[in-house]
C-alpha cells in the first residue's frame, strides 16, 4: 500500500454520538477526504471488512468500544496496515483514559473540536505517516 498524501485519504470516524460523529465528517469532507462513518462495533467491523483506511478519529471513551477495545478491534480487522488514530474524549476525561493513547503516541482532541484544530491535527498525522513511508522507501 502506498503511502497516503495529505489530500484525497480516506478516513473512519467512529462515536456512538450522532452529533460527534457528523460534526467532523464535514470539516474533513469539505476538506477533500473521503469520510465514512460508524455508530458502533458493528459498523467499525462492517467498513473495515469493506475498504481500508488512512486515518480514524475515534471516540476514547464509548461505553463498548472504548480505546483499547477499538485499537485491538482495529489491528485484528486490519489486512495490511494499522491506520494511526487521533482519539476525542469529552472534556473531564480521567487520567485512566490518558495512559492508552500516550502509549500509542495518538493524539488526543477535547470535544468539541473546532474544525481548524481538527483539520490541522489530521493533516499533521498524515504527513507524518507518508514522510515515515517516504524513509522506508527510499
Amino acid at each position: 500500500m502506498s503511502a497516503p498524501s495529505t489530500s484525497r485519504c480516506r478516513i473512519l470516524v467512529v462515536d456512538g454520538d450522532e452529533r460527534e460523529r457528523d460534526g467532523p465528517a464535514g470539516p474533513l469532507t469539505e476538506a477533500g477526504h473521503a469520510v465514512d462513518t460508524a455508530a458502533n462495533r458493528a459498523d467499525v467491523v462492517s467498513l473495515l471488512e469493506e475498504r481500508a483506511y488512512d486515518l480514524v478519529l475515534s471516540d476514547l471513551k464509548m461505553p463498548a468500544l472504548n480505546g483499547p477495545v477499538f485499537y485491538q478491534l482495529l489491528k485484528d480487522s486490519c489486512r495490511e496496515v494499522t491506520p494511526p488514530v487521533i482519539f476525542s474524549i469529552a472534556r473531564g476525561y480521567t487520567p485512566e483514559y490518558a495512559s492508552f493513547p500516550m502509549r500509542l503516541a495518538a493524539p488526543v482532541l477535547t470535544k468539541p473540536v473546532p474544525a481548524a484544530d481538527l483539520r490541522q491535527a489530521v493533516e499533521r498525522m498524515l504527513s507524518s505517516r507518508a514522510e515515515a513511508s517516504d524513509s522506508l522507501t527510499s
